[in-house]
């Protein structure tokens, strides 16, 4: 019976691991097998992705050193899956001339230039915010702690910003798309899966004040991005939920730094 219940929830885990990860894992992937939606465990991911790229914590390096492998390992793990998004959002958003040829640009696999400054920019400020806040953690086993649960945090109140674009915009593509098979509105309980890593992993990385002042700003930042994404292609796409995810990475970062500080 136990089996019965939680099989629904592995396998919406396994198909999520998966699809936002290069980790080799089986899935059968048939409609008849009942499982909760998988992109309800997004966030539950940002952990395995952090736990994975923290190792280079585990070693006396240098902050810029230590900060440097833990991005490239992140982005290994996924692929760049949120970094491709990123660069064929600004692409198309900034480059297009209207809501046909934004998305349309979003579908050219070639790299423009907004693209090339967009994961430039996006990639030297994780390693420099990065750097900083690995610089002012002492070196002992609770810096240690707090690190680690830092990072999670990252990962993992990153990934809550997609989701709630995607419950909060309509979907809009000029063909069919395999992000399309991903989108799903969530009910109240696949919220509580979904957020449940962000609150352990908040209250870990922050005190409750800074928490709430992180999330209230949080709020305001994905308002402006929904505002954003609406007047420019009146919706949001799979492009724009991985760019939301690195925007959101660097945004926690910057939070923790101001809130350690």
């Amino acid at each position: 019976m136990k089996g019965m219940i939680m099989s629904p929830y592995w396998q919406g885990f396994k198909r999520s691991l998966v699809t936002y990860t290069r980790i080799p894992l089986k899935v059968d992937w048939s409609d008849d097998i009942k499982h909760t939606p998988a992109v309800c465990f997004l966030p539950w991911i940002g952990v395995v992705v952090a736990l994975l790229s923290a190792w280079p914590l585990w070693f006396d390096w240098s902050s810029p050193l230590q900060a440097l492998l833990m991005l490239l390992t992140s982005v290994l793990l996924t692929g760049g899956f949120h970094e491709d998004g990123l660069m064929d959002s600004c692409d198309g958003l900034v480059g297009g001339w209207d809501k046909e040829q934004r998305l349309s640009i979003m579908k050219d696999s070639r790299i423009g230039s907004y693209a090339a400054l967009s994961i430039w920019f996006s990639l030297s400020l994780k390693w420099l915010l990065l750097s900083e806040l690995l610089a002012i953690i002492p070196a002992s086993f609770l810096g240690f702690i707090y690190t680690l649960a830092a990072w999670c945090a990252v990962h993992v109140m990153a990934r809550v910003i997609p989701l709630v674009l995607m419950n909060s915009l309509d979907y809009v593509t000029v063909e069919q798309s395999k992000a399309s098979s991903m989108i799903a509105t969530l009910t109240s309980s696949q919220w509580g899966i979904a957020l449940a890593p962000c609150l352990l992993f908040g209250l870990l990385a922050f005190n409750v004040f800074d928490l709430i002042i992180t999330l209230m700003l949080a709020a305001g930042l994905v308002f402006l991005l929904r505002v954003y994404l609406h007047k420019k292609i009146e919706g949001f796409n799979g492009d724009t939920l991985g760019a939301g995810e690195q925007i959101g990475e660097i945004f926690i970062i910057l939070c923790l730094l101001v809130s350690y500080s």
